[in-house]
């Protein structure tokens, strides 16, 4: 049953102040007036129901239904809406807002994911009479609207096929935040020149189905068989891609247009290798850091005493060594060794303006409403130096949680599993009891395991 929606609006008479100083004495009192009595004005709006705007084309779309007000004088200038008394929008008699206008306000208050959202919204008419413009009390709207966007898959995959081969090799892009709020995903790999490549979204396995890639399960490429150009748009159950040449390549997909960019990175690495009394001074088998710019570079390593960065497996390439002071770097070939003590540490280095720093891992630990120490208490984890990991049994409520390293919040990390960043978002979690392992061993991508104690699978 529709529901109509009344409200009254008050037209009240001006008051007039009379001077308190008696300059008129002989001038005779004003004529005393009844007060006018307040004029009442109502209109009816009714409701439409759960607006998709993923399913309007048209320019305007309609959120409600006005019958409007019956005036014995004057006349409705203009409607408006305000949504959640943030925002005011324009609205016709025939309760009719521009698509655009209602689209970028939704996203202004709850962000572009299309998810259904309760929007209280509040009705004005302004009401002309005379010289004065009148705005009445507000009518309430309830409003149900979907915000416009596209499909956006929380993980995306480059497949990769080598020359000959059968089946592609699979390597996810990295990416941090929200994926309607930051749709770019990226990716730093070495390729062939004549590589073939597309897109998969969420988890694919050799061989590979062609699916609707909308339902997040299909594949991503190009509407030309073999388009070798560096940007472009993808295309579901598109045509593989090919890479023009051989090398470094930073690959950038914009998930919100559906576009991707390939930049080569010439001779530079996405790794920074780190040999040093560690690893008797072998950089053919020395620990790295990870860049995803090419330029900042980030990693955990056991160290002891000295230790070098260099660009290659081999001493032949650029080699970093102490600067002209504490947090310098030289690229100078007698360059002294850097220094540190004993111990285990995030290590972060930037090429272009040759610096870097240490920060000593004491501990890492969890933290969260999930743990019992809530969000001031770190739960401590176990440190094993020949995995580079660290492991925790606990018992978990439902809730969120992260990493965090020193009992402070200078290194935190949180996100996806399978990809933690730093900074990263609390990880929600089911209650119960876990063997919890964050693996730092790998630069390019840390990840954790949650394995649940007592029953099957994690």
């Amino acid at each position: 049953m529709k529901k109509w929606i009344t409200y009254m609006m008050l037209l009240t008479a001006a008051t007039f102040t009379a001077c308190t100083e008696d300059f008129n004495t002989d001038i005779a009192k004003p004529q005393q007036w009844e007060q006018e009595k307040a004029k009442t004005i109502g209109f009816k709006a009714e409701s439409v129901g759960a607006i998709d705007l993923n399913k309007i084309t048209t320019e305007t779309v309609k959120v409600c239904t006005l019958t409007p007000p019956t005036l014995t004088e004057g006349s409705v200038s203009e409607y408006r809406l305000y949504l959640n008394d943030k925002i005011s929008i324009a609205i016709d008699s025939l309760g009719q807002v521009k698509t655009s206008a209602l689209q970028d306000s939704l996203v202004s208050l709850y962000g572009r994911r299309p998810v259904a959202r309760n929007v209280r919204a509040h009705l004005y008419a302004f009401v002309t009479v005379g010289s004065q413009t009148l705005r009445s009390d507000s009518l309430i709207v309830p409003l149900t609207l979907t915000p416009r966007a596209r499909f956006i898959s929380p993980t995306y995959s480059l497949l990769l096929w080598k020359k000959g081969a059968a089946n592609p090799t699979i390597i996810k892009f990295n990416h941090t935040g929200d994926v309607y709020e930051n749709p770019v995903f990226t990716l730093v790999t070495k390729v062939e020149a004549g590589a073939e490549w597309a897109i998969g979204s969420q988890k694919h396995t050799s061989p590979i189905e062609l699916e609707d890639a909308e339902e997040g399960t299909g594949l991503l490429g190009n509407a030309t068989e073999g388009n070798d150009s560096a940007e472009g748009t993808l295309v579901p159950e598109g045509k593989r891609m090919k890479f023009k040449s051989a090398g470094w390549m930073k690959i950038e997909l914009n998930m919100q247009d559906y576009t991707y960019k390939v930049t080569a990175m010439g001779n530079a690495s996405p790794n920074l290798y780190v040999p040093g009394n560690h690893q008797s001074w072998a950089p053919a088998t020395a620990p790295a850091l990870y860049s995803a710019d090419f330029m900042n570079y980030t990693g955990f390593v056991a160290l002891n005493g000295e230790f070098k960065f260099t660009s290659e497996q081999t001493w032949n390439g650029t080699n970093y060594g102490a600067g002209a002071k504490d947090g310098l770097l030289s690229t100078d070939s007698k360059a002294g060794n850097l220094k540190v003590d004993k111990g285990f540490y995030l290590l972060r280095v930037n090429t272009s303006s040759l610096t870097w720093s240490a920060a000593l891992i004491k501990t890492f630990g969890l933290i969260g409403d999930a743990t019992t120490g809530g969000w001031t208490t770190s739960t401590p984890m176990t440190y094993n130096a020949a995995k580079g990991t660290y492991t925790a049994t606990v018992t978990l409520k439902d809730g969120e949680l992260k990493f965090r390293a020193n009992d402070a919040w200078d290194i935190s990390m949180g996100g996806a599993l399978d990809n933690l960043t730093f900074d990263g978002a609390n990880i929600k979690v089911k209650a119960g009891t876990y063997k919890i392992t964050l693996n730092l061993s790998n630069p390019s991508k840390y990840t954790c395991t949650m394995e649940k104690q007592g029953e099957a699978g994690s």
